[in-house]
């Protein structure tokens, strides 16, 4: 039994954060054969802050996957706190994911996922200041790509203080 937040969770099984690929259906159907928690796709904290209606589809929870995990990226400290802390106030998300490991091209010349890894300093403040703004006890957990840390031979801050590091 894993407890996070005031959800108890049956099995260490959880589903992945996967763009295009962890939809509500798919999320759902993940539950219906025994995963524990499901996340949301990545979603952009950007995007939420300026009002994307497409974004907050991707955001759309189905009774039947709660609890929830819902996994976000940016590059911007403020933007990514403010709508970590909003996200925080609905009980039926239980996790927030920072995420540091997508490499894909269009992120990272943008600064976000994966290149977050090469300047540890502005991913602990993300962190940091995530968890400092935040209304509730949801844990924040960042996602780095193991390849590229391997790569960059590149070693965690102590100060992130991340209670989950998904590597």
């Amino acid at each position: 039994m894993i407890k996070i937040r005031n959800s108890e969770l049956d099995s260490n099984v959880f589903l992945a954060p996967m763009a295009g690929i962890t939809d509500i259906s798919f999320r759902e159907i993940a539950i219906s054969m025994g995963c524990s928690m499901v996340y949301s796709e990545m979603v952009s904290a950007k995007a939420l802050h300026y009002g994307s209606e497409n974004t907050k589809e991707l955001l759309r929870i189905s009774p039947k996957e709660k609890p929830i995990a819902v996994q976000l990226f940016g590059s911007e400290k403020e933007i990514l706190s403010e709508i970590a802390a909003k996200l925080s106030e609905n009980e039926d998300i239980v996790l927030i994911d920072i995420n540091m490991g997508c490499p894909a091209p269009k992120l990272v010349k943008n600064g976000e996922g994966s290149s977050l890894m090469l300047d540890p300093k502005k991913a602990a403040e993300i962190i940091s200041e995530v968890k400092k703004r935040r209304t509730n006890l949801s844990p924040v957990n960042s996602e780095e790509d193991l390849k590229w840390v391997m790569r960059q031979q590149w070693i965690l801050p102590r100060e992130w203080k991340t209670r989950v590091l998904t590597l």
